[in-house]
């Protein structure tokens, strides 16, 4: 007697056993990409600073969130070597809470939202991919830096060898520009002098202090505390830009005691970080040749300058105007 296979019946055995042996098998959620990069091939980071990068410059090519980003080594560039440098803990301030720039205006306000803590010079956020750089890395040697990462999702893991360079820069001080004119006293008639030299020194790493000097040709400083620095006007000077702590005088100096960096914090509207000053007619000798030879005719000297300071410490500014004599 001859037996007939029902294949409807084998076919549905078939297919009950394919889904029995895929339920055992777990399904990928997601994707994730073998083009994770960051838009940046280079970081360029002045070390000492409180840096962020924008968290969209770290590119998914399509990978499903949630992502789970870590920080695998860094490799010294110019050694190939790796190192630990970006990872040992220094004592820094720290944000808990969000800090108003237009609120939080005395050093004690700006201390209950930030505290002391010992951490890394690097952090890799781990839910965006983003770089921070803390005040710590100032002890980090300058250089390039490449570095290494892990992306995990609901799909799997992936790693990211030289993904990109940190380079890190020597640069505590912004020169943001200079200049110089002479009034007629009494009137709006000026003209240029010279461009003013700024110049920075920087006397420690402790602190958040600026001292700033404006001297002559000769090297002798003007005189702040008699009037010698006069405020022109309804533009911005020195203490525009002191949020924390008022501006003290001396005889050759003026003294601002910051508090965080950069200094300045933010800009002058429609004036960037400029500070103008006067210093009157009798205070100042122009060289000839500069002004209008008109007998009976005085001028006034007006400088100007702008600066920031990225890195925390104590420093001393000072700009020197060219073709200008201090009336003792």
């Amino acid at each position: 007697m001859k037996k007939y296979i029902n294949f409807p019946n084998c076919l549905m055995l078939i297919a009950l056993g394919f889904v029995t042996f895929m339920s055992c098998e777990k399904v990928p959620i997601g994707y994730i990409s073998d083009q994770i990069r960051y838009v940046n091939d280079t970081f360029r980071i002045p070390r000492g600073t409180n840096y962020k990068s924008n968290p969209q410059a770290f590119e998914l090519d399509g990978s499903n969130y949630p992502i789970s980003v870590k920080l695998l080594e860094v490799r010294d560039l110019a050694t190939g070597k790796p190192t630990d440098v970006f990872n040992e803990p220094h004592e820094v301030y720290i944000w808990n809470a969000l800090f108003n720039v237009d609120t939080d205006t005395t050093v004690a306000l700006l201390n209950k939202k930030r505290n002391k803590q010992n951490v890394p010079s690097l952090e890799i956020v781990e839910k965006s991919g983003q770089l921070i750089l803390n005040e710590g890395s100032l002890d980090i040697p300058v250089g390039k830096y490449a570095f290494d990462i892990q992306v995990t999702n609901g799909s799997g893991v992936k790693t990211f060898k030289n993904i990109s360079v940190i380079e890190m820069l020597d640069q505590p001080f912004e020169d943001k520009g200079t200049g110089c004119a002479y009034f007629i006293d009494g009137t709006n008639t000026s003209g240029d002098i010279a461009i003013p030299t700024m110049t920075y020194k920087k006397i420690s790493g402790d602190g958040y202090q600026v001292r700033l000097k404006v001297v002559d040709k000769n090297g002798l400083a003007f005189n702040p505390k008699l009037g010698e620095l006069q405020k022109r006007g309804d533009r911005p000077l020195f203490e525009t830009y002191a949020k924390f702590n008022p501006v003290e005088y001396t005889d050759t100096t003026m003294i601002c005691n910051y508090e965080l960096t950069p200094f300045p914090i933010l800009e002058a509207p429609g004036y960037g970080y400029l500070m103008y000053y006067r210093i009157p007619s009798n205070k100042v000798i122009i060289d000839p040749g500069v002004t209008p030879n008109v007998p009976g005719q005085t001028y006034n000297v007006n400088p100007r300058w702008a600066f920031r300071l990225l890195v925390k410490g104590t420093y001393e500014v000072t700009v020197r105007l060219p073709k200008v004599t201090r009336k003792p």
